[in-house]
Order: C-alpha cells, then sequence, then structure tokens
C-alpha cells in the first residue's frame, strides 16, 4: 500500500510516494482510526460529557441573562444545540459529495458531541465574564481566561473522564477487550481537542486542519491558552470535525445576535443598513417586511444559516473547511453591522464600574480562606480522610462560602497539580512579557502610562523600565532575558526578597482556585453571590437587574477592551 499524507497548507488531500514521512502518514491514519472508534462508542461518551454540562441553560450569549426579558433569546444550551444542527447538516452534506480522497468523509457522531458540549464551559455574564477574570489574572501576573480550554480541563483533570468513559462502556460492552479500552481512553483527546480549538470570534471562513497534531500538542495547547494572551485564537484544529466546529460556531450566533438584539429592543425593526445586507445574503424585501409587521425574525435567522449551510457544502470538501469569498463577506459585514447596533451596548458602565472590583474581592477573599485553612497542604489528607473534610465543611456551612469550600475539596490530585503547573508557566510567561514591555518602552523611548485596570501589571512593567534604562539593550540576548526572568521567579519563591506587587507562590494558586470556581457560576449564581457576600446591595442588585428595553443605550454604553481588540481585528477582514 502507498504511503499517503495529507499537505497541511494545500488546498486538497494528494497522494504521494514520501519516503521519510511513514511517521507522519502513520499518525494520520491511526487518528482517524481512532475517531472511527470512538463513534462506536458515542452514547458513552456522551453522557458521560453530559452530566458535566448542568448550567448551560442559564449561561449567558450575547445579551445577559439577568437582562434579557423574552424566553427564546439565546443561551448557551440552545446556541450549541442550534450549533449541532449546523454541524450535523453541513457534515452529511459534504460526505454526499463523494468526494475523492485519502481521508474518510465527517463522522457525525463525533462532530455532533464536539458541538453540543463545545461552550459548556463559558463563564458567567458570557465574554464579559471571561474577559474581566482574564484581565484579573493578567493584573495579577497568573494567567489568563478563556472558556474553550476550561472545558477540557475539568473533563480530563476534575472529572477525569478518561477513566469514567472506559468504565461505562465496560458496563454497556462486557465482551470488549482491554486492549480496545485502552484504545478508547487514549483516544478521547481527540474530542477534547475540538472543545479545546473552537473560538471562532475571528473573521475566519477557511480552515484546514492539522492532522499530524497529536495528544501531547493537545496538551500544551490548553495549557498556553493560560500562559500566553492570544493563544486560544491561534489554534489550528486537528481534525476535519474541529475544523467545522469553528465555522458552523460563527453561522449559529451570528444571525441570532441580530434576532435577539431585535428581541430585546436594541433595535426595533430591520432598517435600511440591515435589509441591503439581507438581501445580498439572500433574503427578499418582502421576508424582511414581514418579519418587522409580525416581529417574527426567527425564520430570516433560519434562511440565513441555511443559505451559509449550503454555501459551505458547496465550497467545502472533507479536508477543506470553506465558506465562498462573497458569502463569507456577508458574514462578517453581518457580525460587524451585529457589533455596531447591538453588541457595543450590551456592557453597560454601571456593569464595568461593579463587577470586575466584586470578582478581585471575591477571588482575595477565596484565596485568603485557601491560606487560613491550609487548604494546599491539608488537601491531598483530605480527599482520603471523609471525616475531616466534613469538618471543614461543616465550619462554613450556612455561609456563602460553603459553595467554594464544597467544590475545592470536591476536587482531586490531578487537578490541583494542573492548577499549580498553570501557575508556574504563567507566571514566567507573565515575567517575560511585562520585562519585554519594559524593554521595548525603554528601547523606543516611550511614555509608559499606568492603567487603572492594570495597576499592579503596570506597576511591575514601570519597575522594569527604571532597570532596563542601566542596562544595554542593543543586542540582549535570549538567554539574558532568561536569566532576567529566573532571577525575579527566584525572588517570589524567597520571601525575603519577594517584591511587594508578587504574590507567593501558593496565594497565586489560591487566588487561581477562587477564579476557577468563579467561572463556573452562572449568570443567577454569580449575582447572588455578590448580594450574599454584600458586595452590592439591593439598589446595585435591582439596578443590574434591569432589562434591556428599560434605559437608553448609548448613554449608558461601556465599551470593554477587549471587545475592542476583537471588533478591530474583524473590521480589517471588512
Amino acid at each position: 500500500m502507498e504511503n499517503k499524507i495529507y499537505k497541511e497548507q494545500g488546498n486538497l488531500i494528494k497522494e504521494k510516494r514520501l519516503e521519510g514521512y511513514i511517521e507522519e502518514v502513520e499518525s494520520v491514519i491511526e487518528k482517524y482510526q481512532q475517531i472511527q472508534e470512538l463513534s462506536e462508542f458515542a452514547p458513552e461518551i456522551k453522557n458521560t460529557i453530559a452530566r458535566y454540562d448542568t448550567k448551560s441553560d442559564k449561561k449567558t450569549m450575547m445579551i445577559k441573562g439577568l437582562r434579557k426579558t423574552d424566553p427564546k433569546t439565546k443561551q448557551r444550551k440552545s446556541h450549541q444545540e442550534n450549533a449541532t444542527w449546523i454541524a450535523v447538516e453541513i457534515s452529511k452534506g459534504i460526505n454526499k459529495k463523494q468526494i475523492q480522497s485519502v481521508l474518510p468523509g465527517f463522522n457525525i457522531k463525533i462532530v455532533s458531541m464536539i458541538m453540543e458540549y463545545h461552550d459548556m464551559r463559558h463563564t458567567f455574564l458570557g465574554h464579559s465574564g471571561e474577559w474581566w477574570l482574564s484581565n484579573i489574572g493578567e493584573d495579577y501576573g497568573i494567567g489568563y481566561y478563556v472558556h474553550n480550554a476550561l472545558a477540557p480541563r475539568d473533563l480530563l483533570y476534575r472529572y477525569k473522564i478518561e477513566d469514567e468513559i472506559p468504565e461505562k462502556i465496560k458496563q454497556n460492552h462486557p465482551e470488549i477487550s482491554q486492549k480496545k479500552l485502552q484504545r478508547i481512553k487514549n483516544s478521547l483527546w481527540i474530542i477534547m481537542e475540538g472543545i479545546n480549538s473552537h473560538n471562532g470570534e475571528t473573521p475566519q471562513t477557511e480552515y484546514i486542519p492539522k492532522l499530524t497534531k497529536t495528544k501531547s500538542e493537545f496538551y500544551e495547547e490548553n495549557l498556553k491558552c493560560y500562559t500566553q494572551k492570544g493563544f486560544d485564537k491561534k489554534i489550528a484544529p486537528g481534525t476535519q470535525e474541529a475544523c467545522l466546529a469553528r465555522l458552523c460556531d460563527k453561522i449559529s450566533y451570528a444571525p441570532y445576535d441580530m434576532v435577539d438584539g431585535l428581541r430585546e429592543g436594541f433595535i426595533t425593526k430591520l432598517d435600511e443598513e440591515y435589509i441591503s445586507l439581507l438581501e445580498k445574503i439572500g433574503i427578499t424585501r418582502e421576508e424582511i417586511e414581514t418579519a418587522n409587521e409580525t416581529k417574527d425574525y426567527d425564520p430570516i435567522a433560519r434562511k440565513i444559516q441555511k443559505i451559509w449551510i449550503e454555501d459551505t457544502i458547496e465550497n467545502s470538501s472533507n479536508t477543506h473547511i470553506k465558506m465562498s469569498k462573497r458569502q463569507g463577506d456577508l458574514q462578517g459585514q453581518l457580525i460587524a453591522l451585529n457589533n455596531k447596533q447591538i453588541v457595543d451596548y450590551v456592557v453597560l458602565q454601571e456593569d464595568n464600574a461593579i463587577y470586575p472590583k466584586c470578582i478581585r474581592k471575591l477571588m482575595n477573599a477565596f484565596g485568603n480562606i485557601v491560606l487560613k485553612e491550609k487548604l494546599l497542604t491539608k488537601l491531598p489528607d483530605l480527599w482520603q480522610n471523609p471525616e475531616q473534610k466534613e469538618e471543614i465543611l461543616e465550619k462554613y456551612r450556612g455561609t456563602s462560602f460553603y459553595d467554594f469550600i464544597k467544590y475545592t475539596l470536591d476536587s482531586n490530585e490531578d487537578d490541583l497539580a494542573y492548577t499549580t503547573k498553570i501557575i508556574e508557566e504563567a507566571t514566567k510567561q507573565g515575567i517575560l512579557d511585562e520585562q519585554e514591555k519594559a524593554r521595548q518602552v525603554v528601547l523606543n523611548d516611550e511614555e509608559f502610562q499606568i492603567s487603572e485596570d492594570f495597576k499592579n501589571r503596570d506597576m511591575r512593567i514601570k519597575q522594569y523600565i527604571k532597570y532596563y534604562k542601566t542596562r544595554e539593550l542593543e543586542g540582549y540576548t535570549d538567554e539574558q532575558k532568561e536569566q532576567d526572568m529566573l532571577q525575579v521567579l527566584e525572588n517570589i519563591r524567597n520571601p525575603r526578597k519577594r517584591n511587594h506587587l508578587y504574590f507567593s507562590p501558593r496565594k497565586r494558586i489560591a487566588l487561581e482556585l477562587g477564579r476557577k470556581y468563579l467561572a463556573t457560576l452562572d449568570d443567577f449564581e454569580f449575582i447572588q453571590l455578590l448580594v450574599d457576600t454584600k458586595l452590592i446591595d439591593q439598589s446595585q442588585y435591582k439596578s443590574l437587574t434591569r432589562k434591556y428595553k428599560d434605559f437608553d443605550f448609548k448613554k449608558e454604553q461601556y465599551i470593554q477592551p477587549n471587545w475592542k481588540e476583537i471588533k478591530k481585528v474583524q473590521e480589517e477582514r471588512i
């Protein structure tokens, strides 16, 4: 049998005799054998993951759940279901084309699982909550937060589904061999990789899978999502199923951002700007006028999705996921128009004035409890001693911190070890990044201003600027940069030398435990926690839960810096 390999940057699968690439060829073939084997046990895999996706029906999409009025307005669960339907339709359509290729067609069971759970660990208050958690982490020097990375982290380390799923399969298929069970266990990363690489906010409408991606590369990518800013947008999906997930995410949310904006009163009807664009996509003026009269815009959203589904089928192969340039550009224009008329007004001034401060206080309060109770030292014993564990739980029963303590005590050794690794790597990378910023300021003789949202980070950078002004930076080597970072790292570990702008290693881990718990909350749990901890009073609660239809968007608008960056990238494409 001739060796066959996928040329990663090419537009087609090409069959070639490529001596010296046997290992890569075999890894690609093995991956698709793994995918086929995983699909045989899709019910057990799906049912296990579903046990841990318990809050998606209360997690926000664009519209904040606390402020919405229409029950049809999308939340994560309905979005995941819609995106799954889209992925299945496109998979079936491309498979029917019977393209001659080295690779098999789309595995519908696998792409369905990726899409159905791709947002299962999204934060409270949608991307706003995610960005606040990430910004505060950057300010504290403990790394970043992106929702795509948290689901694989939890499923693999906290819930250990690589152990649970083989047990479920064994129960349902007692005749299965131990060897096959081990292969299933070793293959589950492929589904996790699809979730980890799904972030699709950037305006990309063409995807080629990195078929040679390995399990170790996936684990490295998951870690880098926490340690390198913006890394989640740079991940090349490892399968055609994961590539399709990236595109289906946008096909799902773009039309419904428009519909949800209409439902919640951001715009009162489809105006001429929308009409002109929708007609280019393929919606008739008569359909738009009918929708404006009946106030039922769902048919338009569904038709847009069907147009994009058909366009993707027509322009894609099973190894090259692509929209036509025309429809891809129109999709980008719809997203940009939604941004201008709807998404820009989702976060209010009071949201940004209140929520980030509360998150900081909660992270510190949780972190202080971890340190006070010496949990980082006690956890290994507590996991083996239910009575001691119950004593600590009882101590906090009835308090607003009980759920956090329970969440932390219900963890395990692998989960804590990975959290520790994240903090170690994020600390190193953070120091390198801050020192590099300081060097660039000195080299370019720039002014450096301290921002209020990143005061701790910027104070550290300012100290580095002072240090580098005494150094010759021309020809500064990587070895010197590494030595600078290691010196700071050593000081962080030494209480006698530690700079006051750096938290101790234990405090960093404790803060991350608090941040990770907060990321699991839905909108309603989060705001109730603010009430219970008295971080907001009743008047603030009443204001924070005002419905979107009850205020003047333009007067109370606040555009987050993270959102500005994403919009800039989207607009550059248009």
